[in-house]
């Protein structure tokens, strides 16, 4: 399931300039048009497959005929009709978009750009068609084409929302963070209000280690996107780094409620008391995790050290044992283990776990000896 939905360019049905043969097709053709209107994309299929079989040469019914069916999430059956559009009026660049937006979403994305740079061969300033070639190409992840027709797109259109925000996405994925935060400040000021332009921008900040800012985007987010587990989850983060455990008890908690097999989630509530020095209260919230997600070393570790503080030593061990097991060059698991056997007065395993510590991480090694040597 794709994490963004393309925009569809659904154009307005049009009334074709080909007249019909006879009154009756007409008729149903406007028949058509009120059926579409109403969202009665079924009978609108009937009406319009109707019309051709009267008006073969009538390429607006095709077109027509092939957005009904686009609409009800028919795209084999668009295709067809948006081509035999295009075989009676190749230069009708709608058509051309049309399908390839169909193509794009049977996920035919080399096709699907044959059709738009059709499209753009009679009309080069038509950003819609610019716009559906740099999603193809971002769905490639071909991020520097994808860039470059949404810069194309905008430089026609310079206030559409949507495409600054598709922009944005391509600079991420070219790693260009400062011209991917301009871009979705751009969007958010010209009006978008999805949701994920704002969980973008806020992600940007928190990397800056800006909570103050990713939590003013992140409110933002969650109020457009009140079903976003991930903003709620990042909102939880930052109010952490800014010790408002309470509100960030309540973020990380509804991330839960809208994924309860959320495992970072859950990982976040443990943090929130664990920073509290609450280590027993934590406990719960990391168990959670490793059971939500059984291979996840980060989640063992940290149940390990709220173990470890809260002085459960043999629980310790067998969490830490766990996060070699799933990382075997992992140093936080073998310190953690010669702390918790340190702690046991078992100099001896201390000492194993210490020289495998050793050609992991030797300056971590070297604090876990100077413990070790304390035991007699």
């Amino acid at each position: 399931m794709r994490h963004f939905r393309k925009a569809s360019m659904l154009f307005a049905l049009v009334i074709g300039a080909v007249s019909v043969q006879a009154q009756t097709a007409d008729e149903l053709f406007k028949t058509g048009l009120a059926q579409f209107d109403a969202k009665q994309y079924e009978q609108c299929i009937s009406t319009f497959s109707r019309v051709v079989a009267m008006s073969s040469q009538n390429y607006a019914a095709y077109y027509n005929l092939g957005l009904c069916n686009y609409n009800l999430e028919r795209y084999k059956e668009a295709i067809p009709a948006f081509q035999s559009a295009l075989r009676i009026k190749p230069d009708y660049v709608r058509a051309h978009v049309q399908l390839g937006n169909a193509l794009d979403y049977l996920d035919r994305y080399n096709e699907a750009i044959a059709a738009y740079m059709k499209a753009l061969e009679y009309e080069p300033n038509n950003a819609d068609a610019l716009f559906e070639l740099g999603v193809a190409h971002y769905r490639q992840k071909n991020y520097k084409a994808s860039m470059e027709a949404f810069q194309r797109s905008i430089a026609i259109d310079p206030k559409s929302a949507t495409v600054h925000y598709r922009l944005a996405l391509s600079y991420n994925g070219l790693k260009r963070t400062d011209d991917a935060a301009k871009s979705f400040q751009t969007a958010i000021d010209l009006g978008i209000t999805n949701g994920y332009a704002q969980h973008e921008l806020a992600k940007i900040y928190a990397d800056r280690k800006n909570p103050e800012m990713a939590i003013k985007y992140l409110e933002a987010a969650v109020r457009y996107k009140p079903d976003l587990a991930a903003a709620f989850k990042l909102l939880g983060d930052q109010y952490e780094a800014v010790k408002n455990y309470d509100k960030a008890i309540a973020s990380f908690n509804e991330a839960i409620r809208l994924s309860p097999n959320y495992a970072d989630a859950y990982i976040g509530l443990g943090n929130a008391y664990y920073n509290q020095n609450k280590w027993i209260e934590s406990i719960p919230f990391y168990k959670k995790a490793t059971e939500v997600s059984p291979k996840y070393a980060l989640a063992h570790y940290y149940l390990a050290d709220a173990y470890l503080n809260s002085r459960q030593n043999e629980l310790a061990i067998v969490s830490y044992k766990k996060v070699v097991e799933l990382e075997p060059k992992n140093p936080d698991g073998y310190y953690g283990l010669g702390l918790a056997y340190y702690n046991l007065k078992n100099k001896a395993m201390a000492n194993e776990n210490y020289l495998v510590l050793k050609a992991l991480d030797p300056a971590r090694a070297a604090k876990l000896l100077d413990w070790i040597n304390k035991l007699p």
